[in-house]
């Protein structure tokens, strides 16, 4: 940041010239040369020593982790020939030990051993006075788990009650029959890791004459982020190198006062590739990610190894022309926006370490897998090109001395995303357009070899814009504007149809998988992964050749194709994405030195994208669990079908107000206050979830239930700032160098809680719903207050912070027996009446606050310290529960842990930014120099 010299955030423009989006637009401007030298010389450092610990850190009686922020450069700029040739340099390096603080919960010495002694013996249980084998023996798995268990450091820890665990600490009895703490401690773990960035920018500034100027801009940014940290075994940790090489140019013409044109191309090439240093290692290390559902689950071992390696390389060029006139009392712009981007995509590689789940403490006590999903693809990556062409006009016209009139047209056309290995296969139609004949073999019904992603996509997408500007008092001014603006479908949309078969194949093995096999290692008898493996295996030799689905009568049981996930599109042309805004805002300036400003603002988003599982079915009973069919998948040659969709919408409204005053003893301030309403069926654009907890998929034809707050909705948004020049002037040198140039600002940030949503723990007593996903929604109990932020016995687990009442919610199936409460049967095994984001988290309060002193050196130079304290009163925020999965209230054991918070959320702004998953929520003091000349 320290080459940029201006930074505008329009956050409501109407001009058609500011780009698609109408949220708002960020235009930032680099430092220039001039004709006299200029430049500075900076150090920004924090420590450890000067950090506070993290909330549950403290909760925990652990110490807080390694921490170092280093941030170092300079920059200077000049004449290179006067008047005419002007250089600028800046140098920037950032080096960061990040503290890492995660809660985890892990199986104590004595319960890895009870497993190890019970996987050959299985487990046998009388039904009826008769003896029935529930999970068979598997001696085979006790070498599998002894790898799993030597991976664990420390597992001392806070024990914690878990249901299925049939001990507690010490080894006596639970009070309640299978619910021990036993089984399970819960820890703090602390860590570091480190991250490095370096960015060296040259901009060369040319006035060729007084009609033409140029300017070059070249910038190179690399470093290494540290992707995620795993807090069971540091070799699972991954890393993601990220170098990115840019280059802008500018040219303006005047072709006379009244017509000049802005030409701006550029290109930048980055590349963002996610992984362990050595994948092989870490498999080496474990070949699979294990992880629980539920509400008793372990922190899953593994890492992220299923989602690596992934990232992209991407070249991307720019045209940017702008060619204004002024003609009488109109302003006349025309231009163009064009975007060429070639994307190397690497999520291909994603899955092919097979994770796999288990949904009960006794499923991972005797190595049952309920789910295992593996991924087999042709290519590790594929390459997609993108053309996005943009052409504008508007004009702006001053109707009167007080009345100005802007309107305008943007016309887009985004082009079909292009793979031009032509590795792309997708379905005729949607599924369900598509015939779902199982005797129709599957290259019939999967069309291959194609370049697009989508069948068509719309020539021109029209987007008018209006806005007036209206002084109707000497220093008032009335505001109001309505256009539309499009919205590109991001990158990853390439991924999604990306991965379908024949190029692309994905299985599931386990309870609830559909190529078979139960054991949770691979190499075992039986293993679920392996089933997965011989899926493939069956799948890649058979499709070409027109073979049958294993579920068509008329198919060869030797030769028959397994049921694989594949990804829909919708049926004929796309609907391309866009929203409507409005605004209607009313501004009054206070003298000279203030102003106020109210505003109400509203948009409508529509044709938004989601994902929909359409091929799920449920093995309950008939009538359960609706929408879902019973017995049987609607296409059971495929397994999970993922079908693309746009008819997802959002509306927004809020009000909107500033006050900004500067007073003549040196203090200035700013104050800005939101009230808001967001409501949408799925939020974030569809891809990618806002929060740990949030839905992206609905369930099949159930869009419409999922109407809601979003999940970003904050009501209630206050924040401020201020800067302070302390008035003193005292004219004796020696004491003013001490006593003058002091100055003291900082901000201030108070927001409402986020919402979050709370569901019912999965089925588990049998297969329950297989292919399919979706919002599993608990209910509310009438009368019960919802929050409940004291401690509860036998629920809340130590170091955590209740938030949420376990009785004032009832999940539809019993933890304690995996089945429907009340019985399988339709009328008790139906999703609960809770809706989505019906709760809110913890409100956000933060402050920051710095110190400033300037000392003189000379005329030209001047050297500042600052003391920068970041939530300077250290005040807890903390994030949303992290268990919302309910139990069946007044039995504890079925709650353990619900609804309770774990962690503390990240601010709007800290020393380390919002993007390292760093610690940033304690007090963190940091101290900078800097020398400007």
């Amino acid at each position: 940041m320290n080459s940029v010299s201006e930074v505008t955030v329009n956050t409501l423009s109407y001009a058609v010239d500011q780009g698609r989006y109408g949220a708002s637009q960020v235009n930032y401007v680099t430092k220039s040369g001039s004709n006299q030298f200029h430049g500075n010389l900076y150090e920004l450092w924090n420590g450890a020593k000067f950090n506070a610990a993290d909330y549950f850190t403290n909760a925990a009686g652990k110490h807080k982790p390694r921490s170092t922020v280093n941030h170092f450069g300079g920059s200077a700029g000049g004449p290179i020939v006067h008047d005419q040739l002007f250089f600028f340099f800046d140098s920037e390096w950032v080096r960061i030990a990040l503290p890492i603080v995660t809660a985890t919960t892990v199986p104590t010495p004595a319960f890895q051993n009870y497993v190890l002694q019970r996987l050959p013996l299985g487990l046998t249980e009388v039904v009826n006075g008769q003896p029935v084998v529930v999970y068979q023996p598997s001696p085979q798995s006790v070498p599998f788990y002894q790898k799993m268990f030597s991976l664990y450091g420390n597992t001392s820890g806070a024990p914690v009650a878990v249901l299925g665990c049939p001990f507690d600490a010490g080894g006596g009895s639970p009070a309640i029959a299978n619910d021990g703490d036993g089984c399970a401690n819960r820890q703090s773990v602390s860590r570091s890791s480190v991250d490095h960035e370096q960015v060296q920018t040259v901009r060369i500034d040319y006035n060729i004459n007084e009609k033409n100027t140029t300017w070059f801009r070249f910038q190179a940014d690399t470093g290494l982020q540290v992707a995620f940290t795993d807090p069971i075994n540091s070799v699972f940790d991954s890393f993601s190198p990220q170098p990115l090489y840019s280059l802008a140019a500018g040219y303006t013409r005047v072709f006379s006062q009244n017509l000049v044109n802005y030409f701006n191309p550029a290109f930048s090439w980055y590349g963002s590739i996610f992984g362990p240093d050595d994948f092989q290692k870490t498999l080496s290390a474990f070949p699979i990610v294990l992880d629980g559902t539920g509400p008793n689950a372990f922190t899953p071992v593994g890492g992220l190894d299923n989602t690596w390696v992934q990232g992209r390389r991407a070249s991307r060029f720019f045209i940017n022309d702008n060619l204004a006139w002024s003609h009488g009392a109109h302003e006349l712009r025309f231009g163009t926006n064009t975007r060429i981007l070639r994307l190397n995509d690497y999520d291909f590689g994603q899955g092919k370490v097979p994770k796999v789940t288990y949904n009960t403490l006794p499923q991972y006590i005797y190595g049952v897998a309920s789910t295992a999903a593996t991924t087999f693809p042709t290519s590790a990556n594929e390459p997609f090109n993108f053309l996005n062409l943009d052409l504008y006009a508007q004009d702006t016209w001053k109707v009167t001395r007080k009345l100005t009139w802007t309107f305008g047209i943007r016309d887009t056309w985004n082009s079909n995303p292009l793979n031009p290995h032509q590795n792309i296969a997708r379905l005729k139609g949607s599924f369900n357009s598509i015939s779902h004949d199982v005797n129709q073999p599957l290259n019939a019904a999967i069309q291959t070899g194609l370049g697009n992603v989508f069948s068509s996509t719309p020539l021109a997408i029209q987007q008018p814009r209006t806005a007036i500007a209206w002084q109707f008092e000497p220093k008032t001014v009335l505001r109001a504007g309505f256009g539309l603006f499009s919205d590109i479908l991001p990158g990853t949309i390439a991924d999604t149809i990306g991965f379908n078969p024949p190029y692309n194949k994905t299985f599931q093995g386990g309870l609830q998988g559909t190529v078979g096999g139960t054991a949770i290692a691979p190499g075992m008898p039986n293993s679920a992964v392996d089933a997965t493996v011989a899926a493939n295996q069956a799948f890649t030799s058979g499709f070409s050749q027109g073979q049958l689905s294993c579920a068509s009568a008329q198919a060869n049981p030797s030769n028959c194709l397994p049921p694989v996930a594949i990804t829909a599109m919708p049926d004929g042309e796309l609907h391309a994405p866009y929203f409507m805004e409005w605004s209607l805002g009313l501004e009054h300036q206070l003298g000279t030195t203030g102003n106020i400003r109210a505003q109400y603002v509203g948009t409508r988003a529509v044709n938004q994208p989601y994902f929909t599982q359409v091929n799920g079915y449920q093995t309950v009973c008939d009538g359960c669990f609706a929408p879902f069919p019973y017995g049987q998948a609607p296409d059971p040659r495929f397994g999970t079908v993922t079908q693309f969709s746009t008819g997802a919408n959002s509306h927004y409204h809020g009000l909107q107000m500033t006050a900004m005053k500067r007073f003549g003893n040196g203090f200035m301030g700013q104050l800005n206050y939101t009230w808001s309403r967001c409501m949408d069926t799925v939020s974030n654009g569809g891809f990618l979830s806002f929060s740990a907890d949030g839905i992206l998929s609905p369930l099949p034809g159930n869009l419409a239930r999922d109407y809601g707050p979003c999940d970003y909705d904050i009501r209630n948004n206050l924040n401020a700032q201020y800067v302070y020049q302390l008035p003193l002037k005292v004219r004796n040198r020696p004491l003013g160098y001490a006593l003058n140039g002091w100055q003291v600002s900082g901000t201030v940030f108070w927001h409402s809680g986020i919402p979050f949503s709370v569901l019912s723990t999965p089925y588990s007593s049998g297969s329950g719903i297989v292919n399919g996903s979706g919002p599993q929604f608990a209910s509310v109990v009438p009368g019960v207050p919802l929050y409940e932020h004291n401690p509860i016995p036998g629920v809340t687990q130590p170091g955590t912070v209740q938030w949420l009442n376990p009785n004032a919610f009832v999940s539809t199936v019993d933890p304690s027996t995996g089945a429907c409460l009340g019985g399988d049967s339709p009328q008790h095994c139906q999703f609960g009446n809770l809706g989505r984001n019906a709760l809110r988290g913890p409100d956000f309060t933060w402050s920051d606050f710095y110190l400033t002193k300037w000392f003189p050196l000379t005329e030209r130079v001047k050297m500042r310290f600052d003391v920068q304290f970041f939530n300077v009163f250290n005040h807890a925020n903390f994030a949303l529960p992290s268990m919302v999965l309910a139990g069946i209230p007044g039995n504890p054991a079925t709650q353990s842990g619900f609804g309770a918070i774990t962690s503390t959320t990240s601010p709007p702004t800290g020393l380390l930014g919002v993007g390292l998953g760093g610690d940033s929520t304690p007090r963190m003091i940091a101290f900078q120099l800097r020398l400007e000349f």
